[in-house]
């Protein structure tokens, strides 16, 4: 038959658990502290960088077609030529201009006949004031139906309005020709016009002569250009300002072609720029943790300018504040935290 336990061993065997539990909570102490990164606070001038996207356009450019409806005689230029202003491009036939030139010229021959014996006639009353006036008109007449087919042959005679490089060309000899008609194109790329939207709110801040840069598919090159011309008003439907700029070195840029635009406004003096990742939300908005007295402390911010891996802060900091910018997640107001270099 087994022996009955001593009360008093059975009460010291109940306590053992919770005394060693108590033992083992003083032994655990306090919650060490979160280790975190820290970025000194300094004022900062940041740039505001806006980035768009763009087209590239010619510096002139022009679809050449005739003026008169005529067979194409002659084409004097070959495709993708550099051409010089006023070279000879097309040649339309002109055989019937030239022969009514020739009519107007006879009539024209006859009419300062006419006209020479009426000036020595009308002195002597010879003939009457109303021949002299008629052979005075029937003159001017056929001199002004000459500047007129001689306007219509020099039409005949397609000139390059620019220098440039001709494209590809779309008739042949023999043609018959229209106003419509596209002959070729003709493109000055000399310059490249850069054309791109910003929105409404950063109309006081662009200006004629500012620098931007671009990127284009396929190019590792970022091309350098200056804003040329602003459009002076805002477009309705999607609250743009556009923008044109002048890339003077294009080097193997085609026109048509897309661009990213990156340009640089006016630079903002007053303020803190400070890690991205450091910006948590909260309930007003945005906030940050700084170390004060070896623990965390929380303060709500006012932004402004934020880049790839910068924001600035206009309102909630002061220079030389200890910002956390690591662990973040295990930051609570008043949590002890040990100071990490980056």
């Amino acid at each position: 038959m087994p022996h009955p336990i001593p009360k008093t061993l059975l009460c010291s065997l109940l306590l053992a658990p919770a005394s060693l539990s108590a033992q083992g909570a003083q032994a655990k102490g306090p919650a060490a502290p979160v280790a975190a990164e820290v970025f000194r606070v300094t004022e900062t001038p940041m740039a505001n960088t806006v980035k768009t996207v763009g087209t590239l356009r010619a510096n002139e450019s022009v679809d050449i077609v005739p003026e008169l409806t005529k067979r194409l005689a002659k084409i004097e230029v070959h495709e993708g030529a550099q051409v010089a202003k006023g070279d000879v491009l097309f040649v339309l036939d002109d055989s019937d201009i030239a022969a009514e030139l020739a009519e107007i010229d006879a009539r024209l021959k006859l009419a300062e006949s006419n006209k020479s014996r009426t000036d020595s006639l009308l002195p002597q009353k010879a003939i009457s004031q109303q021949a002299f006036d008629l052979a005075t008109a029937e003159l001017d007449i056929f001199k002004a139906q000459k500047d007129t087919k001689q306007v219509e042959l020099s039409k005949t005679r397609i000139f390059a309005p620019f220098a440039g490089r001709t494209g590809i060309r779309h008739v042949s000899e023999g043609a018959l020709v229209k106003p419509e008609t596209v002959l070729i194109t003709l493109q000055d790329l000399s310059r490249i016009k850069v054309d791109f939207p910003l929105p409404e709110r950063y109309a006081p801040e662009v200006k004629a002569g500012q620098k931007f840069t671009f990127t284009v598919a396929g190019n590792a090159k970022v091309f350098e250009g200056a804003v040329q011309v602003i459009e002076p008003v805002v477009e309705a439907a999607t609250r743009s300002l556009q923008v044109r700029g002048i890339c003077e070195n294009p080097e193997s840029l085609v026109a048509g072609g897309f661009a990213e635009v990156s340009l640089q406004l006016d630079t903002i003096e007053n303020g803190f720029a400070i890690p991205s990742q450091a910006v948590v939300p909260s309930a007003k908005g945005q906030g940050v943790f700084v170390l004060k007295d070896g623990k965390a402390e929380f303060r709500d911010i006012q932004i402004g300018i934020r880049t790839s891996g910068q924001v600035q802060v206009l309102r909630g900091l002061s220079e030389g504040d200890q910002l956390l910018t690591t662990n973040l997640l295990r930051l609570r107001p008043g949590v002890p935290v040990q100071a990490v270099q980056p």
